[in-house]
């Protein structure tokens, strides 16, 4: 073994793997939980304490939390946030370890639109070995590893572990140049003539539009309903690509309702309304860390799509952002025409299912659907 690779083991060695499953204890981590985030690839609000505990909060249950926190020298360097979730009755004691914010096997899309370990990149690997070692010694089922890229390298048990892997989730994102003309001039051609055209369009119709945006906790606290009935209003529409009611059931809207000031209040979340003569006709929620806006939620009247309402909110949630100095946009989860001609790039982030028993496993994902339900 080379000097180097001792050295490795020693620290992985002095790595001090704990389980925290008491309310009490992650309450007391959240400063330490927000330090750390900062230090991840792509910090963002879906990994904030705050998201977190309030996700917890709404849609806990009665699971049990099984957050996995990584020390070194009494010192945060890694975050596994799990909670165990029962998959059979009593007396069996079937479990599985799932992140916070994993609403559902096949619910990828959900309000939690990135789930990660909170393992920054320069400790990762020690950090996966540790996260091992603590699986080989504990009792589960089966482990979700989320939002993996495809060239992540997994221990050789974690490997022999492996009952499944997704397919993967594309992640659309583009760097932001410094001026809006700037980014106006890098799109294609049919882009940069709907940019222009649909608010001249609105002028040439005699309507008189102002865009407005809710920064502080008051200001987002009064926009939630108009954004909540506006994502309604075109979940609603008879439109050739559907768009579901993400806040159609009441327990995410208490969600949204209680986080989204939470989140103003440390200038990370935003609200912008698109007035057509006074009246809201779109509205847009994106997140903010550092100096990256994401793309969240939006909505729209459907006798005003002829309009391109929608395009014009983004592009003035975008002009909002720049004019700050946000220098990178993330679409989130998924593909498409709508972000794809943004001129966006793309990165691919899959789920990996480990099982105690893989064997059974494998001959389970054989067998129909109706038989293999994991929840």
């Amino acid at each position: 073994m080379s000097l180097a690779q001792r050295m490795l083991a020693r620290r992985e060695q002095a790595l001090v793997v704990a389980s925290l499953t008491t309310e009490e204890a992650f309450l007391a981590l959240r400063p330490e939980w927000e330090q750390l985030v900062d230090q991840l690839a792509l910090p963002s609000p879906f990994q904030s304490w705050e998201w977190n505990w309030t996700w917890w909060k709404h849609f806990g249950g009665r699971q049990r939390l099984q957050i996995l926190t990584f020390r070194e020298g009494g010192r945060l360097v890694g975050v596994a946030p799990y909670f165990r979730k029962r998959i059979a009755p009593p007396p069996f004691t079937l479990s599985m370890l799932v992140p916070l914010g994993w609403e559902g096997y096949g619910q990828a899309n959900g309000l939690t639109e990135q789930w990660e370990l909170l393992f920054p990149p320069a400790r990762r690997d020690e950090l996966l070995t540790a996260l091992t070692r603590w699986l080989r010694r504990e009792q589960w089922s089966a482990t979700l590893l989320p939002s993996c890229a495809s060239d992540l390298p997994l221990s050789r048990w974690m490997e022999e572990h492996v009952a499944f892997r997704g397919k993967g989730v594309v992640f659309t994102y583009r760097r932001l140049p410094d001026c809006w003309d700037d980014l106006v001039r890098g799109l294609g051609k049919s882009m940069r003539d709907n940019v222009k055209y649909y608010p001249r369009l609105m002028q040439r119709h005699g309507h008189t539009y102002a865009f407005d945006v809710a920064r502080t906790a008051e200001e987002v606290a009064a926009c939630l309903p108009v954004l909540y009935d506006l994502h309604r209003a075109r979940a609603r529409a008879d439109m050739r690509v559907p768009h579901p009611d993400y806040f159609e059931v009441s327990h995410r809207r208490d969600f949204m309702t209680e986080l989204a000031p939470l989140l103003a209040e440390r200038d990370q979340l935003r609200v912008g309304i698109l007035r057509i003569n006074g009246e809201p006709v779109a509205a847009q929620m994106w997140l903010e860390r550092g100096r990256v806006m994401f793309v969240y939620y939006s909505g729209y009247r459907i006798p005003w799509a002829k309009h391109s309402v929608a395009l014009i909110t983004t592009m003035e949630a975008f002009r909002d952002a720049m004019d700050r100095g946000i220098n990178q946009v993330e679409f989130l989860a998924g593909g498409g025409f709508p972000k794809e001609r943004w001129g966006t790039r793309s990165r691919v982030h899959g789920n990996v299912w480990l099982v105690r028993w893989p064997r059974v496993a494998r001959l389970m994902l054989k067998l129909p659907i109706q038989y293999r339900r994991m929840t």
